[in-house]
């Protein structure tokens, strides 16, 4: 019961101060709507990037993260390539470039970069959605800067990933095509050699175990060959502790162990031919045995050649190529209404708190009670909204007559 006689009460205080409590909430609601009308309008423009469609795996894309500024302990744990390309568009290397690209150090009037690079990212949102595209948000007083910034993000991001690709497809070509020369050579050698046996001794023949075992090995050299390209090309940005590169090491290993197997070795050598090739042929004579070696050498160096040359084309289209290498969904447009301020939620938000305060200020300055019974409390509300109400009822007649 006292419970209810308190809020009456309260309802009564309320009632007695409505004058007050009206007119400051109305004063306070007009302040609001002013306040809204003065504050500057800020747009927010927004860009989007479909998914990678690309095979390569979560490990590489942190090691192209590691390319592009993190250092390990900033790398975040992440669940899928769109975090990671989510974390590279957050990157020092990216966010400068936009910087750059924009001109924001004088857009801002800031002489201090740091404090660029601080404000941006304030206004800038990066974040995925469930359905793995990535979002790029920017907010700004200038609408057409709003865009500009968000579509700079999607091109830096681009010609990051397109000089990283090119930078690695340039070391891959460079890479073979040393080996390219380096074969080339022994090729040359190694068909100098047979030539100089054929006419020094006539021809000579092999079984047909020894041809299959010269196959077999040229097509594993060629296979080691490939697997050693595909190694230098994630040593580009990867570590031996990527699960990419263990993976093509356990292969060459695998390769390795089956021409040991057949007895060759793949330890380089002094000698002009890069490789001891000593497989094991018994019971052949002597000559078929010296020409099997040679025709083997040339055989496997053939094979090798033909790997390297069509990995060098295929490096060097990698390096020459200038597509684009993400899948823009939307780009950025001038945004044509304003995010902020919201002016129908300043008003509504400061005229309910003025109500509030200024209610709680009038029963504060009352105090706990002035002894009223719960029935006089219940007259003296009856008494003012009757009175309010017949006083409307005459200003309602009067203006109608009027």
């Amino acid at each position: 019961m006292d419970e209810k006689v308190n809020l009456s009460y309260v309802v009564l205080i309320i009632l007695r101060n409505r004058r007050m409590i009206l007119v400051s909430t109305l004063i306070t609601a007009a302040i609001a709507v002013v306040v809204s009308l003065v504050l500057p309008k800020w747009y927010r423009a927004i860009g989007s990037i479909l998914p990678p469609e690309s095979t390569t795996s979560q490990s590489e894309f942190v090691s192209i993260m590691r390319y592009a500024g993190f250092q390990p302990g900033m790398i975040p744990r992440l669940t899928s390539t769109s975090e990671v390309v989510a974390a590279i568009l957050k990157s020092d290397t990216v966010t400068e470039a936009v910087i750059d690209s924009v001109g924001l150090v004088e857009a801002y009037g800031l002489r201090d970069r740091y404090k660029t690079l601080k404000r941006l990212r304030k206004h800038t949102q990066i974040d995925v959605t469930p359905e793995g595209i990535i979002r790029v948000a920017y907010e700004d007083k200038d609408r057409k800067r709003a865009a500009d910034v968000v579509n700079s993000y999607l091109k830096a991001l681009d010609q990051f990933n397109r000089h990283l690709l090119v930078t690695s497809a340039s070391r891959t070509r460079q890479f073979v095509e040393k080996r390219l020369t380096e074969t080339k050579r022994e090729l040359e050698t190694a068909e100098e050699n047979l030539r100089k046996f054929e006419e020094a001794t006539g021809a000579a023949s092999i079984s047909d175990q020894m041809k299959a075992s010269i196959e077999s090995a040229a097509e594993l050299f060629a296979q080691l060959t490939g697997l050693e390209i595909q190694l230098a090309r994630l040593r580009a940005y990867a570590t031996d502790s990527n699960p990419a590169v263990r993976d093509v090491k356990s292969q060459i290993n695998a390769v390795q162990a089956k021409l040991a197997e057949m007895g060759y070795s793949t330890a380089t050598s002094s000698d002009s031919t890069g490789f001891f090739l000593f497989p094991r042929f018994v019971h052949v004579p002597k000559l078929a045995q010296t020409y099997g070696r040679l025709l083997r050498e040339v055989e496997i160096k053939s094979a090798v050649y033909r790997v390297l040359s069509e990995q060098y084309e295929q490096a060097r289209i990698e390096e020459a190529k200038n597509t684009p290498t993400i899948r823009i969904l939307d780009w950025a447009k001038p945004p044509r209404v304003r995010s902020r301020p919201r002016r129908k939620a300043i008003v509504l938000l400061s005229t309910v708190l003025a109500f509030l305060i200024s209610s709680f200020y009038a029963v504060r300055k009352v105090g706990s009670g002035e002894g009223l019974s719960q029935d006089q409390i219940a007259e003296e509300i009856s008494a003012i909204i009757k009175g309010d109400f017949a006083r409307l009822q005459r200003a309602l007649r009067k203006q109608r007559n009027q």
